[in-house]
């Protein structure tokens, strides 16, 4: 390496962060006479390319590492730090700035301003992607999973499948379909008083719902001076895209004879207690474009359309019929069934489903 390197120059090159978001780690090292093995988070592991020059020798064994980030690199062997840059600057017998041509492939002249200002664009993009992958994460799953695992359910919290407050029509949903959804009731925190609904996709939990087991009534009284617009009789997480998921997607199998969509998770839970396996909820009245290709690549036979009996049931049941129709390309492979006004799948049995199913 050439020995007359200014001091502000080295300097300039101990942080070569804004240099590597430019570089192709591989690329480059192979280039240099050596290759990357593997990559853990934001290092990469290989063969020490300067080793020779230290020790006389080739290394034996991948024990050198490189920052993606930072470009700092450390040959494990004999405990030596550096960075991408003045390694290049050692091998090439080259100054920096013409290492740093040699790492980002640039030929002719080039104004490293230029490449600081390019690398600086793909950080923020980094770090913007990051931002909106952090902000689309769902909220709270991690102590969702925990209180899986120690599922607690009071009589009370049990009580609201059988007969739900302030609701007309009982659910008669049994213990033994609570217990294999994994239903439990949150004691602490923002959701207390809540019983959880997880929801599983391929086998992971992906969201939840709250629901408020107690009625509104009892929410005005614990809190005074709230308005009640503000009571929301089911809660979800911050994070969760409803239109991503369908509640039990993971019991229907495939090319079945029939497929029974609904709106909510405890629809499903009552389906499958009277022995409908095959259904799923689409978490409200909206179906999104993703739960429509998910429904296609089930290809049942017949859809059954079985939303609540009021306004907004009656008004998702003709848009989402209208859209599988032109997706199935078939007649009466979709089947609507209206219910009776106030009525919803979880009131019903098994008599009153195959009535509307016709079976």
């Amino acid at each position: 390496m050439p020995s007359q390197i200014s001091i502000r120059e080295q300097k300039k090159y101990r942080n070569i962060s804004w240099l590597m978001p430019s570089v192709d780690i591989k690329d480059a090292v192979e280039r240099l006479g050596s290759r990357i093995v593997s990559t853990s988070g934001k290092e990469m592991f290989g063969f020490c390319p300067d080793h020779h020059l230290f020790t006389n020798r080739k290394p034996s064994d991948p024990t050198w590492e490189i920052n993606t980030e930072t470009g700092k690199t450390l040959c494990f062997t004999e405990g030596r730090g550096s960075n991408l840059v003045w390694v290049a600057c050692r091998l090439l017998d080259c100054v920096p700035k013409e290492a740093v041509k040699f790492l980002t492939g640039l030929s002719g002249d080039f104004d490293e301003t230029e490449i600081e200002l390019k690398s600086l664009k793909v950080r923020n993009s980094d770090i913007r992607r990051k931002d909106e992958q952090e902000k689309l994460r769902v909220r709270g799953l991690d102590s969702i999973e925990k209180d899986i695992e120690k599922r607690y359910l009071s009589p009370e919290a049990y009580q609201f499948f059988v007969h739900p407050p302030e609701k007309k029509y009982p659910t008669n949903i049994s213990q033994q379909t609570v217990d294999r959804y994994k239903v439990f009731e949150r004691t602490y925190g923002y959701y207390t008083g809540r019983v959880i609904i997880p929801f599983f996709m391929a086998g992971k939990v992906v969201g939840f719902c709250a629901i408020d087991i107690h009625g509104k009534d009892s929410w005005l009284r614990q809190h005074p001076g709230k308005l009640e617009s503000k009571y929301k009789k089911v809660l979800y997480p911050l994070g969760f895209q409803r239109g991503t998921c369908l509640f039990g997607y993971d019991d229907c199998q495939k090319r079945t004879d029939l497929l029974i969509v609904v709106e909510g998770a405890r629809e499903v839970m009552k389906l499958w207690q009277e022995g409908f396996t095959n259904s799923v909820a689409i978490l409200g009245s909206f179906m999104s474009g993703i739960q429509y290709d998910m429904i296609t690549r089930l290809s049942p036979k017949r859809v059954a359309l079985m939303f609540d009996g009021d306004d907004a049931g009656v008004e998702t049941t003709t848009k989402v019929s209208k859209t599988l129709g032109r997706l199935f390309k078939a007649d009466g492979q979709i089947v609507k069934c209206f219910l009776p006004r106030g009525r919803d799948p979880k009131n019903l049995c098994a008599d009153d489903f195959r009535k509307m199913l016709h079976l």
